[in-house]
């Protein structure tokens, strides 16, 4: 008991070979402890490294009531359950982030895919030969002079169609245009 007294006060008094000894002593059997509960040798070195670290900055603040061994366990325990405790709050963070990121990737998928069918309805009740130089340009990508000779009509009469096809889905899906044309840009670059 004389012995255990002397290293807390030679440690209460930061004699750095006190500390040593304490530490080649305990270190290896607190790690076994750590890992006990951890189940991880990396994280319950580190926990008793961290442990030590915090013995020495703090020596004048820590209050040893029975014997340094039982204290070192004792704050082993506390620290593992502690760590225990935050590992599972950042597991279930996780699950928590990911839950979102499903719903969110779910909820826009099924936006896109109900603005994809009121697009293609839009489209659809465009007049046909309209509807024909607007799927020219936007899905098969060809420039007006490319539908003019496919259609066999004038490089105009497909800026008229096209213009008038543009102004019926620019008043049909209004508040949805930035989106339509994302949509029919990705849909060009497949």
């Amino acid at each position: 008991m004389a012995q255990v007294t002397d290293i807390v006060h030679q440690l209460l008094q930061r004699d750095e070979r006190a500390f040593e000894l304490v530490f080649r002593t305990y270190y290896a059997e607190l790690c076994r402890f750590a890992n006990k509960y951890l189940k991880s040798e990396s994280e319950s070195e580190e926990l008793v490294q961290d442990l030590f670290c915090k013995l020495w900055q703090k020596l004048e603040t820590i209050s040893i009531q029975s014997s340094l061994k039982s204290y070192l366990y004792t704050a082993v325990r506390n620290a593992a359950f502690n760590h225990l405790k935050h590992r599972l709050v950042q597991q279930q963070h996780e699950l928590h982030v990911r839950h979102q990121a499903d719903y969110f990737e779910t909820t826009a998928h099924l936006e896109v895919s109900e603005l994809s069918q009121q697009i293609q309805q839009a489209i659809d009740r465009l007049p046909d030969r309209c509807k024909e130089v607007f799927q020219l340009s936007r899905n098969e990508g060809l420039k007006y002079r490319e539908i003019a000779e496919h259609m066999d009509i004038s490089v105009k009469t497909v800026e008229a169609q096209m213009g008038k096809a543009l102004s019926v889905l620019r008043e049909e899906l209004g508040p949805y245009l930035p989106v339509v044309i994302v949509i029919w840009f990705e849909n060009l670059m497949r």
